[in-house]
């Protein structure tokens, strides 16, 4: 599987284009939607700004593609930021490409929470499995169906979401060791 991994202008994309590469896959990092167009699959990273990722994309022209990419059910991952531009809008600031119903908004420790930390930092069990996070926004679904991953910090927050071939998750998979190349293996091999 060919795999485009896009450059939006932030990001760690050496490190998720490594972890896919090692889950099976050929990379090609770019921030082209010419050349993306051509992969089998496409993936968005994280880390970044929301509305400054949206607006990269949409300026572009990988916005476009990514709401193509995601309609005609072709394979799709996002990861941390790459998850959240999926749905309408951001508390960070402006709105997403609309692609799910549903909003981001800051991560709030509920009343009595102890120690829970803003941003979110480091191990969090999903589904029976630990995976790396690193985030201060989480997604509220319009759509609970979409979630397939569900892991608590203060609230419960959609970890994982998934539609046919899309992927979406808001951990980092390539910083979660074992568990993470795993779940990029299966991904990839499906």
């Amino acid at each position: 599987m060919r795999i485009a991994v896009v450059d939006h202008g932030m990001g760690n994309l050496p490190s998720v284009a490594r972890a896919l590469e090692a889950a099976g896959a050929s990379v090609v990092v770019t921030s082209s939607a010419t050349e993306a167009s051509g992969a089998d699959a496409l993936c968005v990273p994280g880390q970044g700004i929301f509305n400054r990722c949206v607006d990269n994309l949409r300026a572009s022209g990988l916005a476009e593609l990514i709401g193509h990419w995601v309609e005609q059910e072709r394979p799709f991952l996002g990861i941390c930021l790459g998850m959240q531009v999926l749905f309408e809008s951001s508390e960070e600031g402006g709105t997403g490409l609309g692609l799910f119903g549903g909003r981001v908004a800051r991560l709030r420790p509920a009343a009595g929470s102890g120690d829970v930390r803003v941003p979110h930092i480091g191990w969090n069990e999903v589904a029976g499995e630990y995976f790396y996070f690193d985030h201060s926004y989480v997604v509220h679904p319009s759509d609970e169906g979409l979630v397939t991953g569900w892991c608590d910090h203060g609230e419960r927050v959609a970890a994982r979401i998934e539609r046919g071939p899309l992927l979406a998750v808001q951990f980092h998979p390539e910083k979660s060791a074992a568990a993470g190349l795993a779940l990029l293996g299966r991904w990839v091999a499906a």
